[in-house]
């Protein structure tokens, strides 16, 4: 497995194998702009993105 790092501001977006049903998924990384990470496996790359906006306006609130 390659080790990679983000830095602030990132994001990376890799395709996953199919799992047993046949569905696709991609693994999602993203890094704040204050160091915080965010990583999720989702079926798309929208709804990966969706749910990281709804992580940073979580972490924005506290």
């Amino acid at each position: 497995m390659e080790v990679a790092y983000l830095l602030p501001g990132q994001e990376r977006c890799v395709p996953f194998a199919a799992n047993k049903n046949g569905q696709k998924r991609v693994e999602y990384s993203y890094r704040s702009e204050r160091g915080e990470f965010f990583s999720c496996v989702c079926r798309s790359v929208e709804e990966a993105r969706n749910l990281c906006e709804d992580w940073m306006a979580r972490r924005e609130r506290y």
